[in-house]
């Protein structure tokens, strides 16, 4: 491990700190203030030197994977790169929570030479056996404690739910949050819903719209917009708003709980075996009679397409799915992504039998979800397309020549990784010295208010400022600079894949799986863009770098490709 003299510190322990809080109202306090105190005192105390600090807010350690951790990877990349000594953290926690993951994560930094240290347990050693089961133990332990903390939190709302209160957030479309009489243990007056007769109004024309005239989701969200009816927000309606409101019990007198659910801080929508529902029907709450609104659910999942009698119908709008470039294919007009459906039709055999035909097309999606204004097609043939695509492919890579990619791929660009590898290492020096220095600044403020120092304390308050202040650019500099190191290590590492797939690209190409022609093409293609009388292909600027670098400087020519049809 590098020692501390190659950053100017001389013999003195270098500390990264590292701080988290989990939730919104965590950092909205004084937590993380409170943690950083404690580990200045703590650095102070031990002799030790402050040279990095990693701020994560608003992330679970429980439900957050440590690879998802954009602090936890930057410290794991400054571990390996020696530019601490010791990782300290209020509490272990704080580094995370998940029982499998977690000690593992701290037994990583200690074989990198990294003391783990923490303000209120001491350090984490790893010399025995014994040392592991203590730290298994600490992180078994936290996690129980956070599964239990949920189950109080999910218990506390499914019993609101089953008594019929609301548990908080914004009403639903058709109902207005009033004062209930009720407060809660921190005195604070509970809310309940009422019913807001002119938005109840609109929502009964939208249950009729199903049973009566048929409407799907999508009509009933185009003609809300077209009468300019806004939603409770003042916007525009879309398909996910309207089948929100179809499918929510709450309409019928049943306020469920667990509809939608946070995992990893993205909500997902639960099937209504997972809801919550109160035992009795709350008749105050009533907009759509029970009976109706069970009906239109039966409808409503008769016309899914789980339910299509046509078992080999491909699903609607997933990457799994016939057309080759969905994904890395959009819209020219209102750059929506252009996504699968199907086109069918009906025909009868002589004999009398109907058969369908459908055939997969790609469809703007914004044009079709009327999400945005576009003025291009809603429907684009598949064949149309790809075959544009497979010929631009074919002129692009008939135009290699026989070069070994594969011996050259091995030095390409090497030369400008390792420069902004060492751009990288003097920014991280230069950021560990900033911190030497304001914290030379901080200890100078007490000596100053002691009349021991020949700095007057308001001075000395606008140097720690500017101090802070050059730290922050410095910080975003080194964040900017790790952000390209991944990205030129990503490239290289795709370069020598596309190197290995060069030779007999077209035979590797027709040979090969739908899913993996998709792969292949992903190698190549950078983006496609979609008009009405032409397609734009452009090609991957580090593809074709590499590619004119190796040789071949025609290729630079083929860098973005347009093909006009004729209508």
């Amino acid at each position: 491990m590098t020692d501390g003299r190659a950053f100017g510190i001389g013999d003195k322990r270098r500390v990264a700190a590292f701080y988290r809080v989990s939730t919104k109202g965590q950092l909205e306090g004084n937590d993380i203030p409170m943690q950083r105190r404690a580990c200045q005192e703590f650095i102070n105390s031990k002799g030790w030197v402050l040279v990095k600090e990693y701020t994560e807010k608003g992330v679970s350690g429980y439900k957050t994977a440590n690879e998802d951790r954009d602090e936890i990877q930057r410290a794991r990349y400054d571990a390996e790169n020696s530019h601490f000594d010791v990782l300290l953290c209020f509490m272990f926690d704080r580094l995370g929570r998940r029982t499998y993951e977690t000690p593992l994560l701290l037994k990583w930094f200690n074989s990198m030479g990294i003391e783990v240290w923490s303000v209120k347990e001491g350090q984490q050693e790893f010399t025995d056996e014994g040392h592991d089961i203590t730290n298994f133990l600490r992180f078994w332990q936290s996690n129980n404690e956070s599964q239990k903390t949920s189950m109080r939190v999910d218990e506390k709302h499914t019993q609101m739910a089953e008594d019929g209160v609301f548990r908080g957030g914004t009403a639903p479309f058709g109902y207005r949050l009033t004062p209930s009489g009720i407060k809660n243990k921190k005195g604070k007056e509970l809310m309940k819903l009422e019913i807001n007769e002119e938005q109840a109004t609109i929502v009964k024309q939208m249950f009729n719209m199903v049973i009566k005239e048929g409407f799907g989701s999508n009509r009933i969200a185009k003609y809300l917009n077209e009468n300019t009816i806004p939603t409770s927000t003042g916007g525009k309606w879309n398909t996910a708003a309207v089948n929100f409101i179809l499918r929510n019990p709450v309409y019928k007198g049943y306020p469920a709980y667990g509809k939608r659910k946070s995992v990893e801080g993205i909500f997902e929508t639960k099937g209504k075996a997972e809801w919550t529902m109160p035992e009795k029907q709350q008749l105050q709450l009533v907009i759509i009679d029970k009976e109706d609104f069970d009906n239109i659910q039966l409808l409503r999942s008769s016309r899914s397409k789980e339910q299509v009698k046509d078992h080999n119908r491909e699903r609607v709008n997933t990457s799994v799915g016939p057309l080759l470039l969905v994904g890395f294919i959009k819209c020219g007009y209102c750059g929506s992504p252009l996504t699968t459906t199907y086109n069918a039709k009906k025909y009868t055999l002589t004999d009398g039998t109907i058969k369908m035909w459908k055939r997969a097309v790609y469809r703007c999606s914004g044009k079709a979800l009327r999400n945005v204004d576009c003025k291009g097609q809603t429907i684009y043939a598949q064949n149309k397309i790809e075959d544009t695509v497979a010929d631009v492919v074919n002129q692009y890579l008939a135009s290699l020549k026989k070069i070994d990619y594969i011996e050259f791929s091995r030095g390409y660009d090497l030369e400008e990784y390792k420069d902004i590898k060492e751009f990288l290492d003097k920014k991280n020096q230069e950021l560990a010295s900033e911190y030497v220095e304001l914290n030379l600044l901080k200890k100078e403020v007490t000596k100053s208010i002691l009349g021991k120092s020949a700095f007057k304390p308001e001075l000395l308050n606008e140097m720690i400022e500017d101090k802070e202040k050059e730290l922050q650019k410095l910080d975003q500099e080194v964040r900017s600079l790790e952000e390209q190191l991944q990205t030129k290590k990503l490239e290289l590492s795709e370069i020598k894949e596309l190197a290995k797939n060069i030779s007999g690209w077209n035979l590797k190409y027709n040979e090969a799986s739908h899913d993996h022609k998709k792969v292949m093409l992903r190698w190549i293609i950078e983006r496609i863009t979609v008009f009405k009388d032409q397609i734009e292909i452009e090609f991957r600027p580090d593809i074709t770098k590499f590619l004119s670098s190796a040789g071949n400087g025609a290729i630079a020519e083929l860098r973005k490709r347009t093909h006009r049809w004729h209508t």
